[in-house]
């Protein structure tokens, strides 16, 4: 199992969820919020389903596959920030940052310090549920996520910082079997 199984699945279960008929799933979507930021491919959310005839966003979805070169503290800390901004700017989209592979590459993958169990990170692993990240006055993280923020605004320039996002597991019990050898996990982002 690798980063195409989540594709095909999270396709299946959205198009499952939603009836073809109002709505149009699309993968890669190109960020209707963010500008071009010059050169090169403009930012994209992985999943959005788009109401065929309002044309607005009703559920964005970013997705990673633990163990990919893609899943790091920088790329999941730009999925959330992304899924802020759409939400700040589409308050009636549903975005949710997902988390999927073997348990023992999600362990490793939580285990880098961003994610350090009694640190203000931005995901919570466990109970409670609900998590809110600080952005401008993190104690634990502050340097990494003004190393972020400049990258980003650098290449954004007309890009506005939230200071602070939150964050919601969905049914941890569920989701985050222990027993499993491959697990997913799913976030809600405010």
């Amino acid at each position: 199992m690798d980063e195409a199984y989540l594709v095909q699945s999270v396709a299946d279960i959205l198009g499952a969820f939603f009836d073809q008929q109002t709505f149009e799933i699309r993968k890669n979507y190109v960020h209707p919020y963010l500008d071009g930021g010059g050169k090169g491919r403009k930012p994209e959310i992985d999943y959005a389903v788009i109401h065929r005839q309002s044309n607005t966003i009703q559920m964005a979805i970013e997705a990673k596959w633990a163990g990919s070169s893609h899943c790091t503290p920088e790329n999941i800390l730009w999925d959330l920030m992304r899924l802020k901004i759409l939400r700040d700017s589409n308050p009636s989209c549903i975005g949710a940052f997902l988390i999927a592979g073997h348990k023992n590459k999600m362990d490793k993958c939580f285990g880098a310090p961003f994610f350090a169990p009694g640190t203000q990170h931005p995901l919570q692993h466990g109970n409670p549920r609900k998590k809110i990240f600080s952005l401008i006055a993190n104690r634990d993280h502050q340097p990494f996520i003004t190393a972020q923020t400049n990258i980003w605004i650098h290449k954004y320039p007309s890009l506005v910082i939230a200071p602070s996002l939150t964050t919601v597991l969905e049914d941890p019990t569920k989701s985050a079997n222990e027993i499993n050898r491959f697990t997913a996990k799913t976030w809600i982002v405010y």
